[in-house]
């Protein structure tokens, strides 16, 4: 009887054990690997203001959302890795494409060459943003060719600031 009893408290001790050990093995929470996880991004100066959404299930953390380069992409997945308990990281965030502004704007050009067709110089031409601004002086002759020139090159806009003489 008393071999029974103690292979009956030997055996729950053991059952007991190994609840306590697979409970202990669980990590943190879901929740509290989220937490983790927007501390160490946030924590980090390039990421801090970067729009990344953070979830977690089962421990496997899903990064979302758009940051500025392959580089901030990288180092984002580096920190939730880094965080004590997640298990693997699925990286969606997407890096924007760098924006690459040409040196030699080709609107511009187009404009120039149209003005040299109509035999106009001296004006200074600028663009930004499909929208061409034309300044200097020019005989009022001239104003029409210029005006036709600069919307030949199918801009957004012109601006006019000529002076006309």
């Amino acid at each position: 009887m008393i071999t029974a009893i103690r292979v009956f408290s030997l055996g729950l001790s053991l059952v007991l054990l190994a609840a306590f050990l697979v409970g202990c093995k669980r990590g943190p929470s879901d929740e509290t690997l989220t937490q983790n996880v927007r501390a160490k991004l946030s924590g980090d100066a390039p990421l801090a203001t970067e729009a990344i959404t953070v979830t977690t299930k089962d421990g496997v953390v899903t990064l979302a959302g758009t940051v500025k380069s392959g580089v901030d992409k990288s180092r984002a997945e580096e920190l939730a890795r880094s965080v004590e308990g997640v298990k693997s990281v699925t990286n969606n965030l997407i890096a924007k494409p760098p924006v690459i502004i040409a040196q030699d704007d080709p609107l511009k050009t187009a404009v120039v060459a149209n003005l040299n067709k109509y035999g106009i110089s001296g004006i200074t031409v600028s663009v930004a943003n499909g929208e061409v601004t034309l300044e200097g002086d020019l005989p009022r002759a001239k104003l029409q060719d210029a005006m036709k020139a600069a919307n030949e090159a199918h801009p957004r806009k012109v601006t006019n600031k000529l002076n006309l003489k």
